[in-house]
């Protein structure tokens, strides 16, 4: 082993569920549903064209998908009725997820739409991929260097600031969006450079990523400790800042996210080369999760501040976490607006204005007048209810 290089070995505990999106998004009749025993079943599509075809089922199944429109359609209760067990419609899957709650508001009680896949190994059992553990961590490390630091990296909010007022004055509203999207992506370069892009190696230059601190960071996708494939399908719940009619600050959505449930834990691996990370100032694995949970804890303890009195419930569990991870955690959980702006009211006008462009509808400028956005971002599955993304890491034996 060169001197230097460590490897150790962690394990992340999801305190809630998690999703981390494979890009798949299955339709209705891309599943099945069986909504009496509250179980989606992912097929393995091997076996079901298998299965159609030793049935004769394959222009049943055609004219089936033909017959109006496909959203909605459930394919376990049209082979049920085409005299399918249920035992065999089970063998059919790869995996299965539990379904609990599903109430959209404006559609009918249960009915699953489309359904947002969980990145899954190839026999169906649902991981963490390693570039998401280390993103967040890169996330973290950059939001401790710009807080200890600021002077440092003041420009960078200069710029930002400067291209804002641009944006504002531009007549078409509907390229503001890109705009905004192209300035915080240059900023965000430019706060990576400058932070981490600090080795020097020959005929390379100083912008290329290769000179980047971060090459001698590795972590491992993060596995399930046991055989365990089960995963649960949750719909979007949102609790606002504004008050409905019916007294309610909940936002249910018609989105359904399959994700990793409350209490899984998954084994992952972390290489460290100090050679290089020293060069931007890390000297130690757990400077690294120190860095993470702090910027996790600052984003927590900012919605805490606004939503504490009616969830204290979940920002007590919320405390023991180190980190936010995956899709739909929130703007909060990813943003190093607050690291960079001279004061707390600044970034949340910033975030205000940016968020009033990209989503026009969402009349942010009128109603984020306590936090933008004014949404915590939360995970329900019968009685137990989570912020979600939530998870916690420690160090195991290898």
């Amino acid at each position: 082993m060169k001197s230097g290089l460590v490897c150790k070995a962690y394990e992340l505990e999801c305190i809630a569920p998690l999703h981390v999106g494979s890009g798949v998004k299955l339709a209705a009749f891309e599943y099945l549903y069986d909504r009496k025993g509250n179980f989606v079943y992912f097929l393995d599509e091997s076996r079901w064209i298998a299965f159609l075809h030793e049935r004769g089922l394959m222009d049943e199944f055609a004219a089936f998908l033909e017959q109006g429109s496909p959203r909605g359609k459930n394919l376990w209760e049209w082979l049920l009725r085409k005299g399918v067990r249920e035992k065999e419609l089970q063998m059919l899957s790869v995996r299965r997820a539990q379904v609990v709650k599903l109430t959209a508001e404006g559609e009918a009680k249960d009915k699953l739409n489309d359904v947002a896949c969980q990145t899954v190994l190839a026999d169906g059992a649902p991981y963490i991929p390693g570039s998401a553990i280390k993103g967040a961590m890169r996330t973290g490390i950059l939001y401790a260097v710009v807080k200890r630091e600021p002077q440092r990296f003041r420009r960078f909010w200069l710029d930002f600031l400067r291209g804002a007022k641009e944006i504002e004055r531009a007549r078409n509203p509907r390229g503001k969006k890109g705009a905004w999207g192209r300035l915080a992506a240059d900023v965000c370069r430019g706060i990576e450079q400058e932070a981490l892009h600090t080795l020097s190696l020959p005929q390379t230059q100083a912008r290329d990523a290769v000179t980047s601190a971060l090459r001698g960071l590795r972590v491992s996708d993060a596995v399930c400790t046991a055989a365990e494939k089960d995963t649960v399908i949750l719909q979007k719940l949102d609790a606002t800042t504004k008050r409905k009619k019916d007294g309610r600050t909940e936002s249910e959505l018609p989105l359904f996210r399959e994700c990793i449930p409350a209490g899984r834990r998954l084994r992952f691996s972390l290489t460290a080369d100090f050679s290089m990370l020293k060069t931007a100032g890390i000297t130690s694995c757990d400077a690294i999760f120190e860095a993470l949970r702090a910027y996790t804890r600052d984003g927590l303890k900012r919605q805490e501040s606004v939503w504490g009195g009616a969830y204290s419930e979940l920002f007590e569990e919320a405390a023991d976490a180190d980190c936010l991870l995956g899709g739909g955690t929130g703007f909060l959980s990813k943003t190093l607006i607050y690291a960079l702006a001279a004061s707390e009211e600044e970034a949340q006008r910033m975030i205000v204005a940016y968020l009033d462009d990209a989503f026009m509808k969402h009349q942010h400028k009128a109603l984020d007048s306590r936090i933008s956005p004014r949404t915590l971002k939360m995970a329900e599955l019968g009685p137990d209810i989570w912020i979600l993304g939530l998870c916690r890491m420690r160090e195991v034996e290898r």
